[in-house]
């Protein structure tokens, strides 16, 4: 078989020559792919991935290519690129293009703008993960977060924590201002809360009125001080405009130990979250 000329296809293409040394250049884009793209026939044809793009969008590049190569079978992936035209999502199939004697001469690449269809589809996917009322992440994202927070812990030995927080007389703010107010005091909450955490803690809503942290804190010192700066962050009342509503929170902490699992980690932030609970109230 001979190269093909992707200039006569009807579809987006591209086409990269091996040459006898190894090095992968692009010896054709047609115009169908240089208007999606941005690209022209005169940054794109005669030069490697890495004389036009970055190196990271290059090194990318180059190892789909080298995996179609190593494999000598069609590869389809789709991938975040960055183009003249902005960075987009593409649907690429590679083929390997053989010449009389069985040798790999040419990649042929067709490809697909797929970017409305997949940031729609990774919308979808993060709106599973969102609690609607208080826009953190709900429970089914909490326990992706702790299985990940664990199984990293039990890989490098580093411990973490969890804090379980209640919010105080919750039910009597519905009942006395209704469950709008509720909502709003929930928004109010998480943000308070999140406020009262470092960027890289993680917060969950994971019950009607039940947050959970995730913190990298490893040292009872450290989940205090943690404590403490939540605390800190409920001492005045939510400013709701019409009306301000007194707010407490129950907090409670458990260190992750060797051993443990997610459900022991739980009972054991539950057990402290009570425990305070029954201190202040009784």
């Amino acid at each position: 078989m001979s190269k093909i000329n992707v200039d006569s296809l009807a579809v987006p293409a591209f086409s990269v020559a091996i040459t006898d040394d190894g090095i992968l250049r692009y010896d054709g884009i047609n115009d169908i792919l240089c208007q999606i793209s941005g690209l022209t026939k005169g940054m794109f044809i005669g030069k490697t991935a890495a004389e036009f793009m970055s190196f990271e969008g290059a090194e990318a590049w180059e190892a789909n290519y080298r995996r179609c190569l190593a494999s000598g079978v069609m590869d389809e992936y789709e991938e975040l690129a960055e183009t003249p035209s902005g960075l987009r999502w593409w649907r690429t199939i590679l083929s390997p293009v053989v010449d009389e004697t069985g040798k790999i001469v040419q990649l042929l690449g067709l490809a697909a703008d797929i970017n409305d269809r997949k940031r729609a589809e990774i919308e979808l996917q993060s709106a599973v993960f969102v609690d609607p009322v208080t826009g953190i992440a709900n429970r089914r994202r909490f326990e992706l977060d702790l299985a990940a927070a664990m199984a990293q812990s039990v890989d490098r030995g580093v411990p973490f924590t969890l804090i379980l927080a209640d919010l105080d007389r919750f039910k009597s703010i519905n009942d006395t201002y209704g469950h709008g107010v509720g909502d709003d005091v929930l928004r109010h909450t998480a943000k308070r809360l999140r406020s009262g955490l470092r960027e890289k803690d993680r917060i969950a809503r994971v019950g009607g009125d039940e947050f959970a942290a995730i913190l990298s804190s490893a040292t009872d010192g450290a989940v205090a001080v943690a404590l403490d700066r939540i605390r800190r962050q409920f001492v005045e009342p939510i400013d709701l405009g019409q009306v301000r509503v007194p707010i407490g929170v129950s907090l409670g902490a458990a260190l992750w130990e060797p051993g443990m699992t997610g459900d022991d980690l739980r009972s054991a932030a539950d057990a402290a979250m009570y425990g305070a609970k029954r201190e202040r109230f009784g």
